[in-house]
């Protein structure tokens, strides 16, 4: 019985004006993005190519533990080839610093150049595919979804279905399944075009690793988008006029997807404040003012560090109250897989760091600075988490629509 009526959703939903379209918008979307992105990204490359260029090897001077060094040392991350579809925080650490001599500020120079308070909020405007996925692709699904139900009462096929004894429960799985199989469907040409252009057009080095990552990716679209699916499901047993529903499943698409990660961020910010850099840096200036020692050196590194800690714990903070939205994770999630998360941004920080460090304190020649990028098995331990959340979300609502289906009037 379940698989019949799930033949029947399948059906019914891919013959449907309403899916054709989705899938149309889709492949528009997804070709679109993929497009402009890869315009973003070879511009990120020849800028960074023209900088290696420009700074090589031969710039590269030695620290003689004069305060007053003036060495030049370009230092540049390269481009993530995945920063094509979620560009999160790598358009700005692929940016050029130049540590100078014993005064060389990391939090300075990464406060100038990144943004410590403002990078949580560029994993939520780009228009990449995790963007659009986040955005547009969720509201697809809840316009799939929210008359599932309540539609059928309107055409009064939903109380001749229920005459032939079928379970509620059952026949709720069902439209579930076959409907959010056919938005799959429907999606799919979108990506298969986004995967050729990135394999044939895009002229990216992608490596299996890559392509692991990427699949990832995918994966969690699917799980994040199945989130919205089934809140349009919920919605849809809950009201009995198709623009009721459609009104309700809009407002509180709006408040979960848009405002609560951007909220969440602010409240952080709010609730746990951080020193201003300005007075941070006076605060530096006035401990040491003059040339260096080793000691008042080791000393400005544990006020950095200090600093550090306090940005990090409200960045966390805002990270934890904004994973109150399933689009939070999503983003989250996404970014770290392709390498361009927020934990890919700390990481990338301490290396650096670390290397400025070494170098000042060894006194020798310094080494190219190589950043090595977190592995496959830690981008997922990162996840772990969002993933967790986004299945919670999805039982809870689809528990949630089954109880209300249960006390359903259909007539």
């Amino acid at each position: 019985m379940l698989g019949t009526l799930i033949k029947r959703e399948l059906v019914d939903n891919l013959t449907s004006g309403r899916y054709i379209l989705t899938s149309i918008l889709c492949v528009t979307l997804c070709v679109a993005s993929i497009i402009l992105m890869s315009h973003n990204y070879d511009n990120r490359v020849k800028d960074f190519n023209l900088r290696h260029y420009l700074y090589g090897m031969s710039h590269w001077g030695q620290y003689d533990g004069d305060a007053s060094d003036k060495s030049i040392y370009i230092v540049a991350k390269p481009p993530q080839p995945l920063s094509l579809v979620a560009i999160g925080t790598d358009a700005v650490m692929v940016r050029p610093h130049s540590p100078a001599g014993a005064r060389y500020d990391v939090i300075a120079e990464f406060k100038h150049y990144y943004g410590e308070q403002h990078h949580l909020f560029d994993l939520f405007t780009t228009p990449g595919f995790v963007y659009a996925v986040g955005m547009v692709f969720s509201l697809l699904a809840i316009f799939l979804s929210f008359d599932v139900i309540c539609g059928e009462k309107e055409t009064h096929t939903l109380s001749l279905l229920l005459s032939h004894s079928i379970p509620r429960s059952q026949l709720l799985l069902a439209k579930w399944i076959g409907g959010y199989v056919s938005f799959l469907i429907s999606i799919s040409p979108a990506l298969l075009l986004m995967l050729i252009f990135l394999n044939v057009f895009a002229g990216v080095p992608l490596e299996t690793e890559h392509w692991l990552r990427l699949l990832g990716i995918f994966a969690l679209s699917f799980l994040y988008l199945s989130v919205f699916f089934t809140l349009g499901l919920l919605v849809s047993t809950l009201t009995h006029r198709s623009a009721t529903a459609l009104i309700l499943v809009i407002f509180i698409w709006a408040i979960w997807a848009l405002a609560t990660p951007r909220v969440g961020v602010l409240t952080a910010r709010t609730i746990r404040p951080a020193q201003p850099f300005s007075g941070f840096y006076v605060e530096k200036y006035y401990t040491a003012p003059h040339r260096h020692t080793e000691e008042q050196r080791e000393q400005l590194w544990k006020m950095d560090d200090a600093y550090v800690a306090t940005i990090d714990k409200q960045i966390e903070m805002g990270q934890h109250l904004a994973r109150l939205s399933p689009t939070a994770s999503y983003i989250y999630g996404s970014t770290a897989l392709a390498l361009t998360g927020i934990a890919d941004y700390k990481d990338y920080r301490q290396q650096f760091s670390q290397w400025n460090r070494d170098a000042i304190r060894s006194r020798e020649s310094r080494q190219p600075f190589v950043y090595q990028p977190l592995t496959i098995g830690k981008s997922l331990s990162k996840i772990t988490f969002d993933v967790m959340l986004l299945v919670m979300w999805n039982l809870l609502l689809f528990m949630a629509a089954n109880l209300a289906f249960l006390r359903y009037d259909v007539r």
